[in-house]
């Protein structure tokens, strides 16, 4: 059974977005690793949780991240 954990910047993610990813990761995985079963096998026991870190407790290329960096990094400024 897949345990699958993301890790995101805590408030990046709508709850909407949250249940989207949840559920698409789930689908790949289980069709990845079920195969040449069909997912469907695996899917209902395939775990996946989304853990929330602190800006402060994240880093990037040897800094903390700041919500100005990570919004430059979604611009595509950095």
């Amino acid at each position: 059974m897949p345990f699958i954990n993301i890790k995101v910047l805590k408030g990046t993610l709508s709850a909407e977005k949250k249940k989207e990813m949840i559920s698409r990761v789930t689908e790949i995985v289980a069709e990845i690793e079920a195969r040449p079963q069909p997912k469907e096998r695996l899917q209902p026991h395939t775990w996946c949780v989304i853990e929330e870190v602190d800006f402060g407790s994240w880093g990037l290329g040897g800094n903390p991240v700041t919500p100005e960096i990570f919004k430059a990094v979604l611009e595509g400024k950095t």
